[in-house]
């Protein structure tokens, strides 16, 4: 196509007519695509594999005396899972997020999925299924090795001082407190003579800046009231699965649930992590443990 645009300029003198125009789409023709603009139909080339439904919106690009068409919107090719429903998948995309019906056998929240614009919009199925998850720990013996994979229910910054949620992203700053909620899944899972094999924690990231953030763990189950904090660890993980230093601290504390349900940021710097909106595995704890 570049090559054909420079025999455009070069025809026209280095002068080419280019307009880029907003039309209708009307349907196609012996292989090209027609768009009403006015009172005018114009035959136009396919500028790119997508293909609208009649009567949306499209942009028309004119160099010279050929006109070929482009969506009108940006249209992103995959998404992560964050709702699923017996007909439609609301998909958290690039551009923001998208509910549109699925083909196929239904995917699950925080699935990559891919997404087809042609003709009906729709998800087509999933590219993977989680983060690699980490390697497995052999079983240096005695009792029975399990393991399991707690991703947070909801996510979020709320004031130091009053209860004020006003962002689902989990923040670390001088007046803010980060919080990631799983419910009572952990503690309702692990029994309390369980003992730690290994725990890690899915560290998104979408700001680093300042001192480490302080995590800590919280009494909150759900997104509420103001978490009552534990002793704090300044830790500045890397990204994806990554161990804590107080692995063992935390393992403790989570399977008894009580005051220590979640996991949060006791202010620290001016860090910010993804939303389960932006990440639907941010957050997530990978543990094993023999009982």
């Amino acid at each position: 196509m570049i090559d054909e645009v420079a025999a455009m300029f070069d025809s026209f003198g280095g002068a080419p007519r280019v307009m880029l125009r907003r039309g209708v789409f009307s349907g196609v023709r012996t292989g090209v695509a027609l768009v009403d603009m006015g009172t005018s139909r114009f035959a136009c080339d396919w500028g790119t594999g997508y293909v609208p439904t009649i009567g949306e919106t499209v942009q028309v690009l004119t160099v010279g005396d050929r006109h070929m068409l482009f969506p009108s919107k940006a249209l992103p090719g995959t998404g992560t899972v964050m709702t699923v429903s017996s007909t439609l998948v609301t998909v958290q995309t690039i551009i923001g997020t998208v509910t549109l019906p699925f083909i196929g056998s239904a995917p699950s929240s925080g699935q990559t999925v891919g997404i087809q614009w042609s003709d009906i919009a729709h998800v087509t199925g999933a590219l993977s299924t989680s983060p690699k998850a980490p390697d497995p720990v052999p079983n240096p013996g005695g009792g029975t090795l399990r393991s399991a994979t707690f991703q947070a229910i909801d996510t979020g910054s709320t004031d130091r001082l009053r209860v004020r949620w006003w962002t689902g992203q989990p923040r670390a700053g001088n007046s803010t407190f980060g919080a990631w909620f799983y419910g009572t899944q952990i503690r309702d899972t692990i029994p309390a003579g369980a003992t730690l094999v290994s725990l890690q924690f899915f560290a998104s990231w979408q700001q680093r800046r300042g001192a480490d953030p302080r995590f800590a763990l919280h009494d909150q189950p759900v997104k509420a009231g103001i978490p009552a904090f534990g002793a704090y660890t300044a830790w500045a993980p890397g990204d994806g699965w990554q161990t804590p230093p107080m692995a063992d601290a935390w393992f403790a504390a989570l399977k008894a649930g009580g005051s220590s349900l979640g996991v949060g940021l006791n202010q620290g710097g001016d860090n910010i992590f993804s939303s389960r909106a932006q990440n639907a595995w941010s957050g997530a704890l990978s543990i094993t443990w023999r009982s």
